[in-house]
């Protein structure tokens, strides 16, 4: 997995395996065993809020993602914290609310889509992902605050960044299992 992770061939390798051994497969890192589930139905009935109380989440995604999305939020928290938050949530993701964001996402990706096709007609090398990144950041940021990045110089290349400094800080601790080691656990990502 982590030669495949190294040569950004992950989605491949999970497909082989899933190839292999089916949609249901357990994979081990170290003395820690994971189930892998990639049949949309069975994730459908994992996730759903009828088992809610039979799935936990890993006790260790806090150690991966700490840095990224904090401790105590809508992805970590379990049962009443979860359900407070999803509640306080719900009303951002209303459909009506939705609806009104449409003119957002269409008016951003056509943004998007004309920056692509210039450096295209350039015959430059895009890098899809991170355009695509910036894409969804530009929707959120201008579905969440009403405005777009466009009044601050580069903050979009900043933002995103960032983001990804981050994770590849989280994917190499994670692939190189530091986090379970408790003293190299202990200090500080930079």
């Amino acid at each position: 997995m982590r030669r495949a992770s190294e040569k950004d061939a992950g989605v491949e390798y999970r497909t082989e395996l899933a190839e292999k051994h089916g949609y249901l497969y357990f994979t081990g890192f170290g003395p820690i065993m994971r189930l892998s589930v990639i049949e949309p139905d069975m994730i459908a009935d994992i996730f759903a809020r009828t088992h809610a109380q039979d799935y936990q989440k890993p006790s260790n995604m806090e150690q991966f993602f700490k840095l990224l999305i904090g401790s105590h939020n809508f992805l970590r928290s379990e049962e009443a914290e979860h359900q407070r938050a999803r509640k306080m949530l719900n009303p951002a993701f209303h459909f009506i609310r939705l609806q009104s964001m449409i003119s957002i996402m269409i008016e951003q990706t056509i943004k998007a889509l004309n920056e692509l096709l210039l450096l295209s007609s350039q015959h430059q090398v895009v890098d899809l992902q991170s355009k695509l990144n910036a894409l969804t950041l530009t929707i959120t940021a201008s579905s969440a605050f009403g405005k777009g990045f466009e009044t601050i110089a580069n903050v979009k290349q900043i933002v995103y960044l960032a983001c990804i400094e981050v994770l590849e800080v989280i994917e190499y601790q994670t692939i190189l299992m530091i986090n379970h080691i408790p003293l190299i656990a202990q200090l500080s990502y930079w």
